[in-house]
């Protein structure tokens, strides 16, 4: 068994993990982002911790971008009589972030949370929070400081976008089981998924950076300028993910992506399309590798295959 580590955000580590999930012989470790969580209408969710769940089992929504295939939305419209409803939470989706709750407020972890939602649907990969401490993504804008959600789904990622920051980062420290994972790995991916909003979050916890490093590591461009988004999905977080990345003086390319990563990951994976940046990317040091990295749902096994190879 070839144990690997991805660290995950929510939309494009789901893509990845639709193939990667297909490969047996891998005993599969998720470390998801958790700076995007929120408390709504008393109850604890945690978006990209549970697009990873539904991911691996198979069950993701790509087409809506989030929550669970044939999901209905009477809830969240039953809510819109008390001025509520701008997150929209499916109803089957909803009972996870219930059950995540109980468990909260009985004195769980958020580790201790996950795992059993994990057993629920039966998962043989691990998924793991990133830390059982709050943190929490905050974008600062033209119109005030915002929390994620707030930012992307209620002001549908309008305002301009000053900085981006994670209130409770320096407090906090990651989960249990992700440095001994990160540890035990023999390979460690940093999923397709947004390089400040979802993963800066993870690599900044104590350790974590540096046991990344010291692991036989790879990175998937998040980012493909050789074609344009195709869908709703793609479109709202590519616009998102180049905001953040403007804020943080960053072109919107597959090589500044790199450059957030040298030093941490020995390989690159560049989008066959975005092959005329492979020169960039390999003068700061990252060996590149090209590949569709956009791959419709029967290829992402071949992805998911050519990036294990690179271990």
């Amino acid at each position: 068994m070839r144990r690997v580590v991805v660290l995950c955000g929510g939309f494009g580590a789901a893509r990845f993990l639709d193939g990667l999930r297909r490969i047996p012989d891998v005993a599969l470790t998720c470390i998801a982002n958790t700076a995007d969580d929120l408390e709504y209408t008393g109850v604890h969710i945690s978006p990209d911790v549970d697009t990873v769940c539904y991911a691996l089992a198979g069950l993701f929504d790509e087409t809506r971008g989030f929550g669970l295939i044939d999901d209905s939305f009477r809830n969240s419209e039953a809510l819109r009589r008390y001025g509520l409803g701008w997150f929209a939470v499916g109803d089957v989706d909803l009972a996870t972030s219930l059950r995540r709750t109980d468990l909260l407020r009985a004195g769980a972890t958020l580790s201790e949370a996950t795992a059993d939602l994990v057993r629920g649907l039966g998962l043989d990969a691990a998924v793991v929070p990133m830390s059982d401490d709050p943190v929490r993504t905050v974008v600062v804008t033209d119109e005030g400081r915002l929390t994620f959600q707030e930012y992307l789904v209620a002001r549908r990622a309008q305002p301009k976008v000053l900085a981006v920051e994670h209130d409770g980062l320096i407090a906090a420290q990651p989960a249990p089981t992700v440095l001994p994972a990160l540890a035990a790995a023999d390979l460690v991916i940093v999923a397709p998924s947004s390089p400040v909003a979802s993963v800066a979050p993870i690599l900044g916890l104590p350790g974590v950076r540096e046991a990344v490093a010291a692991a036989r590591s790879v990175a998937v461009s998040p980012i493909v300028s050789g074609v344009a988004p195709a869908t709703p999905p793609e479109q709202s977080r590519a616009r998102v993910r180049e905001a953040f990345m403007a804020a943080a003086g960053l072109p919107h390319t597959a090589t500044a992506v790199a450059g957030l990563y040298a030093g941490i990951v020995d390989t690159f994976v560049l989008d066959e399309r975005d092959a005329s940046e492979r020169p960039a990317i390999e003068q700061l040091g990252l060996a590149v590798t090209t590949a569709d990295t956009l791959p419709l749902a029967p290829s992402r096994v071949d992805l998911a295959r050519l990036v294990l190879t690179l271990a």
